[in-house]
């Protein structure tokens, strides 16, 4: 079929064409964050137990993953080799060893070994990491030990990685201490084989890593979210060991009766209780034990505040009961909530972050701040040592959200106050809708005073000249006059 012309319309069909491949190739240079999400990597791990993620710079850690069909049952049986080279058979290669902790892995699980206090981000089996990883470079490797039937202690080699700051190494180019201490590196599965993928540790949400999206100048940052549980634990406690340190070194010990139990979960705080003279006695932390079994607190604590923390270690035989809610108060723990901004984190005896509340800002009198469905709240009804009740304050509406009904409006004239709460069925939000009292007559007269003056100064030229071409025109209309009234005479 031959193609038709239309003459006229030839440059506005061309320019129309223009302006869609401008557009495309926009498209094409600027990362695109629904686009771009698609091009990261998602994480994976080798089958067996693997190494997952690792960060060598900053706040090492460690995440191992059992990527088996099966249960790893004797977590213990693994030990994990740090070698100060990229190339652990140098000479004069340092090295250190740590042993995994006693307990299980279940298919699928991870295990987190931290080097300072951090979120679990979902790993079933959390523990302290006391290898030392060197920024410029190293080799660490991840063997499973067992005795032979002679009884000599054979070592079966696991998984491996190695980096450096310069190009050798699985992974390579690796930024100082100092230049980026949030980098964190993850496995992925390229092609056939396990690649690794620089990320960066999300400061504000360290269960996330923002992955940089190459693109030029518009490239954007894409999110890999790491596993946490929104509504439960976000940790099994499984217990472990230190390996080596000194015979007077006070080492953790997670008590024997919480071995398989879930974590306990902050659920609710009391900063600011009514009355004045009261803080030190009446403010309180709750804990809730999701076990059918009862929960020993022994060498966990709390730990309250933001910029300026403050903790508290619970003594030996501290019993949280089965499935039940227990308050404890400022007179036993001498912990102060500040009345501003502040949240409260629950750490176990090897200090991780098991369990943290939301930060709040300031606090009123009896206001207490709730967990419920995996959301934090304000509440007016504390209830401390049972389920949560959230029963919000009212909150003031805003001007954007200040439209009045006839009906408010009416009652508004007749000087009545009317309030309506609506409640959000998902979030729990309560808002109130408040008539305000009429205003005064006086008052309105002023405001259109004001306004008929400030008209009259904006349009003062305009108003001149009408009055120049009035007074013009009547003056002509004088001039007439005599010669009018000789006609009307004639």
């Amino acid at each position: 079929m031959p193609i038709t012309t239309i003459p006229g319309s030839m440059k506005t069909i061309t320019h129309y064409l223009r302006t869609i491949l401008t557009i495309a190739a926009l498209l094409a240079a600027v990362a695109i964050p629904g686009m771009a999400l698609a091009a990261v990597p998602p994480m994976s791990a080798p089958a067996g137990l693997s190494i997952l993620e690792i960060k060598m710079t900053g706040d090492e850690f460690i995440l191992l993953q059992n990527s088996t069909p099966n249960d790893i049952t004797n977590l213990s049986s693994y030990w994990l080799t740090a070698y100060n080279n990229v190339n652990p058979l140098a000479a004069g290669v340092s090295s250190s060893t740590q042993q995994l902790p006693t307990a299980s892995l279940l298919a699928g699980q991870a295990l987190l070994l931290s080097a300072d206090p951090m979120q679990t981000c979902g790993a079933s089996v959390a523990g302290k990491l006391s290898l030392s990883f060197g920024d410029s470079g190293g080799f660490l490797q991840l063997a499973q030990t067992s005795l032979s039937p002679s009884g000599a202690i054979m070592q079966t080699p696991g998984d491996v990685v190695s980096w450096s700051s310069g190009t050798t190494g699985i992974i390579q180019n690796l930024p100082s201490n100092t230049k980026d201490p949030k980098a964190v590196y993850y496995r992925y599965l390229n092609g056939g084989s396990y690649a690794w993928q620089q990320a960066d540790l999300d400061l504000n949400n360290l269960c996330q890593l923002n992955v940089l999206v190459a693109g030029g100048s518009g490239s954007s940052s894409a999110v890999t979210p790491l596993t946490l549980a929104a509504t439960s634990p976000p940790a099994t406690i499984l217990g472990t060991v230190n390996a080596g340190g000194d015979d007077d070194e006070i080492v953790a010990q997670l008590p024997a009766a919480d071995i398989g139990l879930n974590a306990p979960q902050l659920s609710e705080l009391l900063p600011n209780p009514i009355g004045t003279g009261n803080d030190g006695t009446d403010e309180f932390i709750e804990l809730y034990n999701p076990n059918a079994k009862p929960f020993d607190l022994t060498g966990f604590s709390l730990l309250s505040g933001m910029t300026t923390t403050h903790s508290y270690t619970f003594p030996n035989g501290t019993m949280l009961a089965p499935s039940s809610f227990q308050a404890f108060y400022s007179e036993e723990t001498k912990l102060s909530l500040s009345n501003t901004a502040s949240q409260v984190a629950l750490l176990d005896p090897f200090d991780n972050v098991i369990s943290s509340t939301d930060a709040y800002a300031k606090a009123k009198d009896g206001i207490a701040w709730g967990l419920a469905k995996g959301k934090w709240y304000w509440t007016t009804q504390p209830t401390p040592g049972v389920a949560n009740v959230i029963k919000q304050p009212p909150v003031s509406k805003t001007a954007s959200q200040s439209k009045k009904t006839s009906k408010s409006k009416a009652a508004a004239i007749k000087g009545a106050k009317t309030t309506k709460l609506t409640a959000s069925a998902t979030a729990g939000n309560f808002e109130e809708e408040e008539a305000g009292t009429p205003v005064h007559a006086w008052v309105l007269a002023l405001i259109a005073s004001g306004a008929l003056l400030y008209g009259a100064y904006e349009y003062r030229r305009d108003i001149a000249n009408r009055l120049f071409q009035l007074r013009t025109k009547l003056g002509a209309r004088r001039a007439t006059w005599p010669a009018l009234k000789g006609r009307r005479s004639d």
